[in-house]
């Protein structure tokens, strides 16, 4: 007969020690970051005045950036997860992109959470002392100010950075960012990024016998939220007679290629943040001769109109047209004040932004009132901060007043090649 297997004791629980006390190598570590953020803002003297005791609280105070961590349950696609690792990375450790801009003061974000955690270590228990440390330590108090507002500026970045990137066709990414408590083996707060993926909201729409896919549009908000786009179908004016309330705002991959490629040289990213925030923030329903537009704005400079329509309690974005083609309101009325046909205008390079920046129109009266009586001439006026670079080239405008001027047949005539050089010069020339 076998013996009886002693019942194993219970182990106890080695009890976790979490004070700053422990972990002196980290501690040391840490603590030279302080010394150096100190450095960078005029306290280098100030730190050597704190005691042993109030460098371990700093230490109890630490604050440490995580890399970008993904769900293994969810889908991403290599470089996605490459560009939001950069993106984390970069707006940590670059200085340009602080939220708290000095011209004194260069610190990256990271240094900036460095800073406020390491004021929060100062000991109100003995307020002497406390006043003593704010004092000593005035010019990074002022620097830090109100650290919610900071914070505040770190959460738009990240909701911006998803809402520029997101076109809704693949996989859909809302970027999060958090801090949490760490208890142990050290006390300390932890500052998480997290990349969370979301299948698109995909449907098909028939137009001349084929299938095109659809994806619904959104907008991710502040509180890392995906707020999905509708349109309310009262603002439809009778176009719409079934008896939903809201219809989902839908857009085909044709309507991102218009937009992209003629509002260049805005960068990609601004031009889709743009597109996702006046959608589902500010969208506006106009009729015209017959179609539905949707007035596109960079900022407060209208650049153009989503052509849409409606489908299967849908409404549909089909393309965009920008603000001098035919078939929008501005583009017809240039066309019957300058004679410029829809060809035309594509052939003189007027049907993209690009032609229309830093535009020299000073001596040419006749196409500043052409543009002045079509309403398009706020798009001379629009200020690029971040763009393409500049091709090294200038547009003509004198050559198309001139193409107008001669009732048009005179110049087309001539050919390809002649109009051509007359189009477009070299800035070096011209001078």
């Amino acid at each position: 007969m076998a013996k009886k297997r002693k019942k194993a004791k219970p182990q106890v629980k080695r009890k976790q020690n979490n004070s700053p006390y422990q972990n002196s190598l980290l501690r040391k570590k840490y603590l030279k970051i302080v010394e150096a953020v100190c450095e960078k803002m005029n306290c280098a003297d100030s730190y050597k005045l704190l005691s042993k005791e109030e460098k371990i609280r700093a230490f109890g105070c630490s604050v440490f950036v995580l890399k970008l961590k993904t769900n293994k349950k969810q889908y991403y696609t290599a470089d996605s997860i490459q560009f939001f690792e950069k993106f984390v990375n970069d707006f940590f450790s670059d200085p340009m992109n602080c939220v708290r801009k000095s011209e004194a003061i260069e610190l990256t974000n990271y240094e900036v959470l460095v800073a406020n955690y390491f004021i929060t270590s100062f000991n109100k228990d003995y307020p002497e002392r406390y006043e003593f440390l704010m004092d000593a330590f005035q010019p990074m108090v002022e620097y830090i100010g109100d650290f919610e507002s900071h914070f505040g500026k770190m959460i738009q970045h990240y909701a911006f950075v998803a809402n520029a990137t997101n076109v809704f066709d693949y996989n859909v990414y809302i970027l999060k960012l958090d801090a949490k408590v760490k208890n142990y083996p050290t006390l300390r707060m932890n500052w998480e990024s997290s990349l969370e993926s979301i299948a698109p909201r995909e449907s098909f729409y028939e137009e001349e016998g084929r299938n095109r896919a659809v994806f619904q549009l959104g907008y991710v908000n502040n509180g890392f939220e995906m707020q999905w786009t509708f349109v309310r179908t009262k603002d439809l004016k009778g176009l719409y007679n079934g008896k939903k309330k809201y219809l989902p705002v839908c857009i085909q991959r044709h309507a991102y290629h218009r937009i992209l490629s003629r509002l260049k040289p805005l960068f990609d990213t601004e031009v889709v943040w743009a597109m996702n925030y006046y959608l589902r923030h500010d969208l506006h329903i106009e009729f015209y001769n017959g179609r539905i537009l949707i007035p596109f704005y960079y900022f407060e400079t209208k650049c153009g109109y989503f052509v849409a329509t409606i489908n299967k309690n849908r409404l549909i974005i089909k393309t965009f047209l920008f603000l001098t083609h035919h078939s929008t309101p501005e583009g017809d009325k240039l066309g019957e004040l300058s004679g410029l046909s829809k060809e035309e205008i594509s052939y003189w390079k007027i049907d993209t932004l690009q032609n229309f920046i830093d535009a020299n129109l000073r001596e040419n009266e006749q196409m500043i009132e052409l543009f002045e009586q079509a309403g398009l001439s706020h798009l001379f006026d629009m200020k690029i901060n971040h763009g393409h670079e500049s091709d090294g080239k200038d547009y003509n405008w004198n050559a198309l007043s001139q193409y107008i001027k001669r009732g048009k047949t005179e110049l087309f005539d001539e050919g390809t090649e002649d109009a051509e050089e007359l189009l477009v010069e070299e800035v070096n020339e011209i001078e």
